[in-house]
């Protein structure tokens, strides 16, 4: 993704979707790449398999490989389909730049504590400390610092969701627009 967009002839307007575009192949290299391959190994998922780190790998692999690809048609789409021409304003760019970092940064930290939570969970439920492992809600009790975290990416990232939809209500020039009258 990174070679074509360095080698492309033609410059094209709509950045952000190439930005999309870009960040797809990163994401779903770690998520379904790197976080499947990690804990989908025989002698390691035998002790991963269901644990947060599940979720982790999910997480980051479904928004890299699915959510992002379909915000990238989205985004280069859109101005077409509003009669914009072939990208949105500068503004609308930046502003939908913000929602792409917000949502990605906070993806990759919602991973990190949900792998966080996994390599506990496993180390706690899994595999027994002095003869007994703990059940699986105590195991929950010790993980809750790990969901609040996870709890606050989840906010940021909903924020640039909203951040990425208002893109869509700023016209050619950058100016909000105006509510249709229907009368």
């Amino acid at each position: 993704a990174f070679k074509m967009v360095k080698e492309r002839r033609r410059e094209h307007g709509n950045k952000i979707a190439t930005t999309w575009a870009q960040g797809t192949a990163v994401m779903a290299f770690l998520g379904a790449g790197v976080w499947g391959f990690l804990h989908t190994l025989a002698p390691v998922n035998y002790f991963t398999h269901g644990s947060q780190i599940t979720a982790a790998h999910g997480h980051m692999a479904f928004y890299g490989a699915y959510a992002m690809i379909v915000l990238t048609i989205i985004s280069y789409a859109m101005p077409k389909l509003r009669g914009i021409g072939e990208a949105a304003s500068n503004k609308a760019q930046v502003r939908e730049m913000w929602g792409f970092w917000l949502m990605t940064v906070a993806m990759v930290f919602i991973t990190l504590f949900l792998t966080g939570a996994g390599v506990l969970q496993v180390w706690l439920q899994r595999l027994p400390v002095d003869g007994e492992a703990l059940s699986f809600m105590a195991t929950q009790d010790k993980l809750a610092i790990f969901y609040w975290l996870r709890e606050i990416a989840g906010v940021v990232f909903l924020i640039g969701l909203v951040v990425y939809l208002l893109n869509f209500t700023v016209d050619k020039k950058g100016s909000n627009l105006a509510p249709v009258d229907e009368s």
